[in-house]
């Protein structure tokens, strides 16, 4: 469900004097209660904090408000606004000028009659299911503010260790618990290109747990759940950081195809190899990449040369009858 993305699409910005004008309207219960002689620190960080977290929900791009809240206590729905009543205002104009709180578009005469047509309808709404979902894990507890959720600034850039990061252990030593306890895949964040929508999943799992044998039962459940709901998504790609052939065994009918960070590095350098290439000279020291780069070019025709022969008996160890003869060593050193 992508409120913004359907009903809050507009090609204009928000003006200086507007940011003004929300500033002054926002100040008006700071500045009451400071002439009052009633402010206190806990007040101004409630109402800053309440301010800034219904302004982010109200521009979420997803109903988050379940309808059993508005249903059990009627007396919200004039208090606390939702996104897909913000969108309307975006779309409509002239509608749903309350910031927050409703119940002033209600007593002028200012909300829109779809309203609540469109608070439904989006409750409704399935979520897109996406055509390719990267799988991936978290890697150090310091890792969780470099996500979206975490800190813009940490997120911006590659992970590194701040010694600020260590004043937060008690809510990183919380979330390690939760990640421990939690056993189910999550949706780190969404993306939309074109006609592409892609997915990060996250198995709740940290890097240290993939060296523990013991936590290798858990972690291949853990994938293969993730693989399986997948599937019934009907997700075209999967990808994983690690091989995935053990699962397309044990489920050989399986439509999503299962890829890892290595298998993308194998399509890109075949792709980069002109196809009117004959010949290939393969250099370096081999590894999974390279076995299944020359498995790839053998298998369309390209003869690939290897420079030493232990590389040469042990690629042909891994080779087809009929590739087998595309491997050449010695031969010549020149690519063509």
């Amino acid at each position: 469900m992508y409120l913004i993305e359907l009903f809050n699409f507009a090609a204009v910005i928000h003006p200086f004097a507007e940011h003004i004008a929300y500033f002054m309207l926002f100040a008006i219960p700071l500045i009451t209660t400071v002439v009052t002689r009633t402010a206190s620190i806990a007040s101004y960080a409630g109402y800053l904090a309440y301010i800034d977290f219904m302004n982010n929900m109200g521009h979420c791009n997803f109903e988050c408000i379940p309808k059993a809240i508005f249903s059990t206590f009627p007396f919200l729905k004039y208090l606390i606004y939702t996104p897909s009543f913000h969108s309307l205002h975006h779309t409509q104009f002239r509608t749903n000028y309350s910031l927050f709180m409703p119940i002033y578009d209600y007593i002028y005469g200012t909300m829109d009659k779809t309203t609540d047509t469109t608070y439904e309808t989006s409750l409704k709404r399935e979520e897109t299911s996406p055509d390719v979902v990267y799988l991936t894990h978290l890697t150090t507890p310091e890792s969780i503010y470099h996500l979206r959720l975490g800190f813009a600034s940490l997120a911006s850039r590659s992970q590194s260790s701040e010694w600020y990061l260590y004043l937060m252990w008690p809510f990183t030593l919380w979330s390690v618990l939760v990640t421990w306890f939690y056993g189910q895949t999550f949706v780190l964040e969404r993306n939309a290109f074109k006609m592409l929508n892609l997915q990060s999943w996250v198995i709740p799992r940290f890097h240290v747990q993939y060296l523990f044998k013991w936590q290798r039962e858990t972690l291949n459940n853990l994938i293969e759940e993730a693989i399986l709901q997948a599937e019934l998504r009907k997700v075209k790609g999967d990808s994983l950081n690690k091989y995935g052939e053990v699962y397309i065994k044990r489920y050989p009918k399986l439509k999503i195809k299962i890829v890892d960070g290595s298998s993308l590095v194998v399509a890109i350098v075949l792709n980069s190899i002109p196809k009117e290439a004959s010949q290939v000279l393969l250099c370096g020291k081999a590894n999974k990449v390279s076995y299944a780069i020359v498995s790839a070019l053998c298998e369309r025709g390209t003869k690939v040369t290897t420079m030493y022969k232990d590389e040469y008996d042990s690629f042909r160890l891994k080779l087809s009858m009929e590739s087998k003869k595309n491997l050449l060593f010695p031969g010549s050193y020149t690519a063509k």
